[in-house]
């Protein structure tokens, strides 16, 4: 089962995906939740995965949901490559695979195994946002998971509602991961309106105008992703790699008729971070419909720069400083007879993600 979402899945993901997997309108991951208990059950599961505490876990996630979707998709690929199977023979079929092969104890099985391999365990984990997913099957959470080394890991979390309760739902997340596979397409220059277009954004990141960056995405992207979330994501990239100081367009796709995926390197002078930008064809202009820089950082990229101090003032410009963050200086120690006792470290909370 596929494990972790490709860079060209996360590319498909933002722009909705070839035509068989778009709505009318591409997903955009927002802040907002579809309603508070989705986000409490998010809430719920990935400290779990933090902690290691995969069987709990397991008993957020739909495995009912997944072993009929497992079901169904076998039978459905029996069908096609062996037309000449009857009804009956497929009905037993179904049968010895309940027993065996889809048996829920190995299904439970293996997603503990799955779980434990792709390696949470100790990583503090944010919540990027939220999508609809695709053909309403659910929704779709972008995390982010940090390592205490600094190294960033993207999860991608399938979540639905059965009646009144959500649960978490693996075979969103493998669906959309089986079909963007078949819709990969080869990389191809990206046009020149583009590059123009990529630098006219980040040049207005390097010269502090966020407002107006926000201003050149396309007006969906506006209505799903408010301003101030928009700039809570530029903080958090200025205080990892500084202001930008250059940016390299390293992968161009296809992701659909008429729209583009790209991946974009920034560079600070702090390090450097990859980010996603998505264009789709309007007439002869190119639209910027999606971006995202809360993207996984290479094993060996530079070190992220130090974080802005938390008791940093609030501004009502909302826009981030673009200044170097300095480290506060050490204050003169107190006369040993004065100075106060250590204080205990909280205890770490145990709890994924990104």
């Amino acid at each position: 089962m596929k494990k972790s979402t490709s860079w060209l899945a996360a590319l498909l993901i933002l722009a909705g995906g070839p035509p068989a997997l778009r709505a009318a309108a591409p997903p955009l991951f927002a802040p907002e939740p579809p309603e508070p208990a989705a986000a409490a059950m998010v809430a719920a599961y990935l400290p779990l995965l933090a902690a290691g505490q995969f069987e709990q876990a397991l008993q957020l996630v739909d495995l009912r949901g997944l072993r009929q979707y497992l079901l169904d998709r076998r039978l459905n690929d029996l069908r096609a490559k062996n037309r000449e199977l009857t009804e009956a023979e497929l009905q037993d079929i179904s049968a010895q695979l309940q027993v065996n092969e889809l048996n829920p104890a190995r299904l439970q099985a293996i997603q503990l195994d799955t779980l434990k391999d792709a390696d949470y365990a100790g990583l503090a984990m944010d919540v990027v946002g939220y999508a609809p997913a695709p053909e309403g099957a659910g929704y779709l959470v972008s995390v982010v998971g940090r390592a205490p080394d600094g190294r960033e890991k993207p999860i991608l979390l399938g979540l639905k509602k059965l009646g009144e309760e959500w649960l978490i739902a693996p075979e969103i997340v493998e669906e959309l991961g089986r079909r963007s596979v078949v819709a990969a397409a080869q990389p191809v220059p990206p046009p020149a309106p583009v590059v123009a277009a990529v630098d006219a954004f980040w040049k207005r990141w390097q010269a502090g105008d966020l407002d107006e960056a926000y201003a050149l995405h396309a007006p969906e992207y506006r209505q799903a992703v408010p301003l101030l979330a928009f700039l809570q994501q530029a903080q958090e990239l200025i205080a990892q790699i500084g202001a930008p100081t250059a940016w390299k367009i390293v992968q161009c796709r296809p992701i659909a008729a008429g729209t583009l995926g790209l991946g974009v390197d920034v560079q600070g002078p702090n390090g450097s971070r990859p980010t996603i930008m998505v264009f789709r064809k309007q007439g002869e202009s190119w639209i910027l419909v999606n971006s995202q820089t809360r993207m996984p950082t290479a094993a060996n990229a530079a070190p992220a720069g130090p974080a802005a101090p938390a008791a940093s003032p609030f501004r009502t410009d909302l826009k981030p400083s673009l200044k170097p963050v300095l480290p506060a200086a050490e204050p003169t120690p107190a006369p040993a007879a004065a100075r106060p006792a250590p204080a205990q470290p909280d205890a770490p909370i145990g709890p994924d993600a990104p």
